[in-house]
């Protein structure tokens, strides 16, 4: 029987984001998984091979799980505790160095044979699980941490630089993301692109999308309030759209209320009634909602590869995309929907309207080639094994 090894999954939150809870699920078909950080809310894993270790958010309870753990520690291995002591003192202030005390002292007591970081700033923090305790580091490559942090921040740039080039292995959920790794030093070598996985159910919602009738237009986004999100071209998009005579619907999902920014320019732009917003909604409340649109704008100014995008692509619903990051290697042009340049308001209306001039025939065939294309790419189950692999290719290395 396979040995089945000891993958840490952290993010920081338990539980964590739609994706990285279905990387938990799956991988823990076939290794044990354990989730370290602080619990947000109660969650009951269905597979025995899902570990949580919580740090309390209650300093008494922090100190008394904390203390037992140390005790452990102590017993099972004193140079790893004096390791750990070590490394803490370099923390100036007596309260920083018990919160990384408390941080550290579960995953360096538990020792998993890999450590997966889901958000790359987190590395500053947890790269003293490689270099002292010998814990293979796995670098997760997401769109904000890499596109842009490092370019706003120029500390996190340093820091990439100085730890990417000593990473075991990084995933990478896009090659144009992979590409932005390795100009801070990461190895082409251990960059692995795994997309994320969309799950089974969306594929199972696939129908034929509606076609335009009547120059009425039914226009979706979803997504938070963001700089990166751009919506301030989709309203332009809107306007232009609507000055052609084109009588337009547009949907904004995800958001409690607009922006002060975006609502002034709903208004300076004649859009209040013509743009809607709409509060976030669980996925298969989303679905059929989505399905009553004509098309999903992605306006973004940076992504990896949106996942919106390819939730839209396996119900059906046709997609107009900017051409940032990994985006392009989802939405071809003619063959799985319409790619635009960045913040060109323009293409993207002409996008839209040759989206509403294509014959249904035609527009029935794109979105059934951009349903099968994401289902052959991001197929979960495929993903996960991916994964696996990765693992378990790493794991060997450290025995080597």
């Amino acid at each position: 029987m396979p040995k089945r090894l000891k993958i840490a999954v952290f993010s920081g939150s338990i539980p964590s984001t739609t994706f990285i809870e279905h990387l938990i699920s799956g991988v823990s078909a076939s290794h044990n998984v354990l989730l370290f950080g602080v619990q947000k809310k109660s969650v009951a894993y269905s597979s025995k091979h899902v570990k949580v270790y919580d740090t309390p958010k209650s300093h008494l309870k922090n100190a008394i799980v904390s203390n037992y753990r140390l005790l452990k520690l102590l017993i099972k291995s004193p140079k790893d505790a004096i390791k750990l002591y070590r490394h803490i003192s370099q923390f100036k202030s007596v309260y920083n160095r018990w919160i990384w005390f408390t941080k550290l002292l579960p995953i360096v007591l538990c020792k998993p044979d890999i450590f997966h970081i889901q958000w790359a700033k987190d590395v500053e923090f947890y790269m003293i699980l490689q270099d002292e305790f010998k814990i293979p580091i796995v670098l997760s490559l997401r769109g904000a941490h890499i596109n842009y942090t490092p370019i706003i921040d120029l500390g996190i740039a340093a820091l990439y630089k100085q730890e990417f080039p000593k990473i075991k292995a990084f995933h990478a959920v896009s090659k144009a993301i992979g590409k932005e790794a390795m100009l801070y030093g990461a190895k082409a070598s251990n960059i692995h692109t795994i997309h994320s996985p969309i799950p089974t159910f969306f594929f199972n919602h696939y129908k034929a999308c509606e076609t335009v009738q009547d120059n009425t237009i039914r226009l979706i986004s979803v997504g938070r309030f963001h700089w990166k999100k751009n919506y301030e071209s989709a309203l332009e998009t809107i306007a232009i759209l609507k000055g052609k005579g084109y009588h337009i619907q547009y949907t904004i999902v995800g958001a409690d209320e607009f922006t002060e920014a975006l609502l002034f320019q709903c208004h300076q732009l004649n859009l209040v009634n013509d743009v809607t917003l709409v509060g976030a909604m669980p996925q298969m409340e989303l679905i059929p909602f989505l399905q009553q649109f004509h098309a999903m704008l992605l306006p973004s100014v940076e992504e990896g590869i949106a996942n919106v995008v390819l939730e839209a692509m396996a119900i059906g619903l046709p997609v107009v995309s900017t051409n940032c990051g990994g985006m392009a290697e989802v939405v071809i042009p003619n063959e799985t929907g319409w790619l635009v340049p960045v913040r060109d308001a323009e293409a993207m209306a002409d996008a839209v309207i040759a989206l509403s001039a294509t014959s249904e025939p035609e527009l029935h065939a794109l979105t059934k080639r951009a349903h099968e294309f994401v289902k052959g790419a991001f197929n979960a189950d495929d993903s996960i094994a991916q994964f696996v692999d990765l693992y378990k290719e790493v794991s060997e290395e450290r025995e080597a």
